[in-house]
């Protein structure tokens, strides 16, 4: 049995218990969201500059420059870089939970390893299935991401910008690929299902939270804000924390995320290829941690079903 057969049959899986189709919808539907409200969000904006240019003509004054005519046109889906770290993670702890939680509890491991294939071979399988899943879901999100500009913004996106959308969604696929590896990961560090799923949970709110709590002092929701500057960095002990900032990897994902769609300022120092450094570094390290973890792992001892 091969490491292509492993991935065919997990993506068939995951579509059996339709996993695979909740996770697209739920990402179409995130993406719809983002583009309805950046679309009324603009249409707002616009409408009282109209009002305010009719009121100063009425009073015989000069209207300024309308300064929403140079918002980027990807501004319209910024949305979606707080979106995908929330909901688009859960989804992929779910994926990569369910990709070894079942295999372990129903017995399916142990007739896969009275086959000759080896532990590397199944979990590139395992891998490869998942990432299928991944990239299809967030594929979804991306064609309806180019409808909405194109239905928003009344004509199609450039190369350009198409092009830094595509970008924007490589990095996301592996932002949720490391969740889908933390799903993983947890499930062959303990035997109960109910465990590896909370634990999961619990690296998921520290990635989410805690971590740009601790390096910035933002409060949880000013976190979610991917261009908030810290706000209480007068204080010693964020001062000191704050050096430990770039290591966050949601915060990096953010910011490099409002560069690649330009919907930040360009002054931000670090460009968006070293920003990712953390969660290319993460990445392997889960993949590693992985491999060691299935070498070692007894799929002889049926897991709790709980």
């Amino acid at each position: 049995m091969t490491a292509t057969t492993i991935a065919v049959q997990e993506v068939q899986s995951l579509c059996r218990r339709r996993v695979f189709a909740a996770f697209v919808g739920m990402l179409v539907a995130v993406t719809v969201l983002a583009g309805i409200i950046g679309w009324s969000s603009h249409n707002t904006i616009v409408r009282v500059y109209d009002e305010a240019v009719g009121l100063l003509a009425t009073e015989g004054r000069a209207a300024p420059p309308n300064p929403f005519l140079q918002v980027p046109p990807l501004a319209l889906l910024s949305n979606l870089a707080i979106y995908l770290p929330l909901i688009g993670a859960l989804m992929a702890i779910i994926v990569g939970h369910l990709a070894l939680a079942d295999d372990q509890s129903t017995g399916i491991g142990r007739l896969l390893f009275s086959r000759p294939m080896t532990r590397f071979g199944y979990l590139a399988g395992k891998l490869a299935g998942t990432a299928t899943v991944v990239v299809a879901a967030l594929g979804a999100s991306f064609a309806v991401g180019i409808a909405a500009l194109r239905i928003a913004n009344g004509y199609f996106p450039t190369a350009d910008q198409v092009g830094r959308l595509a970008g924007f969604y490589l990095l996301s696929w592996l932002y949720l690929m490391t969740f889908v590896l933390i799903g993983i990961v947890a499930v062959l560090l303990t035997r109960r299902r109910s465990l590896a799923l909370l634990g999961s949970l619990g690296v998921w709110l520290i990635v989410t939270f805690a971590m740009p709590q601790f390096t910035s002092g933002l409060r949880p929701t000013s976190s979610l804000n991917p261009i908030s500057d810290p706000v209480s960095t007068s204080q010693r002990f964020f001062q000191i924390t704050a050096q430990a900032r770039p290591l966050s990897v949601s915060e990096q994902y953010k910011t490099a995320s409002a560069q690649i769609l330009e919907t930040t300022s360009s002054s931000l120092g670090t460009g968006p290829v070293l920003r990712i450094v953390p969660l290319l570094a993460l990445l392997g390290a889960l993949v590693v941690l992985a491999g060691v973890l299935i070498n070692r792992h007894d799929y002889a001892e049926a897991s709790s079903d709980d």
